[in-house]
């Protein structure tokens, strides 16, 4: 082959490479700003159902700001009403003000989420497009329980280091506006461990989104979580002072 020729395949493989992976984290963001606002203040309940342990429900209060973080608390069941999570800087802390110590413990981002399908990391940060870098594997069609047979656009994630939750991602957009209906979640070994289905679409804080999340953990067969939002309001008036330790401590 020529010489020249070659040098324009190969520059042309760059750019058509480095357009994929702009219009992935384009698409991604898109996704991420239809399951949440920037800042937001939700209720949701998280429930987990087991072939081999009782079923369990929890209520939470959720508040988020983009450059500040999240602050999580559980208003039921009784047992853990006033437990709260702060997510910042990629640290997740929890605070029991029932516990003898007066201190926040810090959690780790790949441990289970109160005992569900979710990890810790899945609750508290929204945002996937900060630690994976994606591209564009192609087009699927798939069978979604509430919308029938939908074309989808499928973006793959890589971790872009080695402390994020998952090794990769794959996530599957409606090609129509890149509403997120599926996601895969694959371990540190790269085997799919969990799957993560939206459904449940209700126009919620100014626009359509999904407002049932269900996780299914692979490996605890039958396991499976699902989160449901009850409301969602965009909140730009939140004050950064709130997503501190100090706060959460108070």
């Amino acid at each position: 082959m020529n010489k020249k020729i070659a040098i324009v395949l190969i520059f042309s493989g760059i750019i058509l490479a480095a357009g994929n992976a702009q219009d992935a984290t384009a698409f991604l963001k898109q996704a991420e700003s239809i399951m949440y606002p920037d800042n937001f203040y939700l209720v949701n309940t998280l429930v987990t159902t087991s072939p081999v342990k009782s079923d369990t429900s929890m209520t939470f209060e959720i508040y988020h700001r983009k450059d500040a973080g999240t602050l999580m608390e559980i208003t039921e069941p009784a047992r853990s009403k006033g437990i709260r999570f702060l997510q910042k800087d990629n640290n997740l802390w929890m605070y029991n003000p029932k516990a003898r110590s007066g201190n926040a413990i810090r959690l780790s981002a790949r441990g289970a989420f109160q005992g569900s399908t979710f990890s810790n990391n899945d609750m508290s940060d929204p945002n996937y497009s900060d630690d994976y870098s994606v591209t564009i594997a192609g087009m699927e069609t798939i069978a979604h329980p509430e919308l029938g047979q939908i074309e989808c656009i499928v973006i793959e994630g890589t971790a872009k280091t080695k402390d994020t939750t998952y090794s990769k991602i794959k996530m599957w957009l409606r090609k129509s506006d890149h509403m997120p209906l599926q996601m895969h979640y694959f371990a540190q070994s790269g085997v799919l461990y969990k799957v993560m289905k939206l459904s449940g679409f209700k126009q919620m804080a100014g626009r359509l989104r999904p407002t049932v999340v269900a996780m299914e953990s692979l490996d605890m067969k039958g396991t499976v979580s699902t989160v449901t939002i009850q409301q969602m309001t965009v909140r730009n008036d939140l004050p950064a002072g709130k997503f501190t330790e100090s706060a959460l401590t108070r």
